[in-house]
């Protein structure tokens, strides 16, 4: 039994972004079945922080990765190791009573989200999210942000994770003739790649005034359903389908 607690203070400067969070909770326990419990700082007893700071101490360093903040991150916990509400909501996600994982974090380079992470869980469940997360699609982000140019000579690299109104870009580059080019990174692609793709080009051709017809929509994955290329070529979408060659 998988259940989410949504910590967060009013009137902040992410105020804004709760509606959205909590919409995604609401979709996912429409669809997936697991429960979501919103809890504002102020109503929260000295034994519920306590238990909160707690939590998040007792998961596993391999999953939670970096929970302090510092210059560079807003992160779960201050510098004094106290959640760190005023800055960001935390998100954390029980097994059985039992808290297995905290959003925001930072694990290696790659910066997990509240966003990002409730999207990709809307797609995967929270069980095959738990069970895949990191197999595949970050080990590709990462590699894909190091070298550009597998995908194409002369791509640079802007950044990853890219936040939009409307989404989370996973990687996001600038070609030779300086058009951002958005790509979603999927292990396995079908026609939900294509809208969310579609979608996050228009979101952020709105979010820097930016026309839309020069924003490169690409997805990279390792495999893909269907006649999705034929979807993706009516969609003005680049397909790259990631393989392994044998060489001896």
């Amino acid at each position: 039994m998988y259940e989410f607690f949504l910590y967060y203070e009013k009137n902040t400067n992410y105020s804004k972004r709760l509606e959205a969070i909590e919409s995604l909770l609401k979709q996912i326990n429409k669809k997936w079945g697991a429960k979501y419990t919103l809890k504002e700082k102020s109503s929260l007893t000295f034994n519920e922080i306590q238990k909160l700071k707690s939590d998040i101490r007792e998961i596993s360093p391999q999953t939670r990765g970096k929970v302090v903040s510092s210059k560079n991150y807003i992160l779960p916990l201050s510098r004094k190791k106290n959640p760190n509400l005023t800055n960001t909501p935390i998100l954390v996600l029980f097994k059985n009573g039992i808290a297995i994982d905290v959003h925001p974090h930072l694990l290696g380079t790659t910066y997990f989200g509240i966003e990002s992470t409730l999207e990709r869980m809307m797609k995967y469940g929270p069980q095959e999210y738990v069970t895949a997360r990191g197999l595949l699609e970050d080990p590709i982000i990462k590699i894909l942000a190091d070298n550009p140019s597998i995908l194409e000579d002369g791509l640079k690299f802007v950044g990853i994770n890219v936040d939009t109104d409307v989404g989370v870009i996973d990687l996001l580059f600038q070609d030779k003739e300086e058009r951002p080019v958005v790509v979603e990174v999927e292990t396995s692609a079908g026609e939900n790649s294509v809208s969310q793709v579609c979608r996050l080009a228009a979101g952020y051709s709105m979010k820097n005034n930016i026309p839309l017809s020069m924003i490169r929509k690409v997805i990279v994955c390792q495999k893909f359903e269907g006649n999705l290329n034929k979807t993706c070529q009516g969609a003005s979408v680049e397909l790259y389908q990631m393989v392994t060659k044998k060489m001896i």
